[in-house]
């Protein structure tokens, strides 16, 4: 810190475009770090979306097979039934 206090008191335009720069590109990388943490937190969230919709549709289709499959075994006992009664 005393650097920067000789180079302002004592410096040159050129000292003080040094400062200048340096505090600019500080300033510039929180900026950075900041819209960086906040992308990473929208991507967690569009994650966690994505996820739960995924899980969900997982879940709709495994019920329908399950549907699909009672309702095709009903339909084969009523055919045997049936098929029974014509062999009769």
């Amino acid at each position: 810190m005393d650097m920067f206090y000789e180079v302002l008191l004592n410096g040159s335009p050129i000292g003080l475009l040094a400062i200048y720069a340096i505090y600019s590109n500080s300033q510039s990388e929180k900026r950075i770090e900041d819209l960086l943490e906040k992308k990473e937190i929208k991507e967690e969230q569009i994650r966690e979306r994505w996820f739960a919709v995924v899980e969900k549709v997982q879940k709709e289709r495994d019920e329908l097979e399950r549907d699909i499959s009672r309702k095709l075994e009903s339909i084969e006992k009523i055919l045997e039934k049936k098929h029974e009664k014509w062999k009769r």
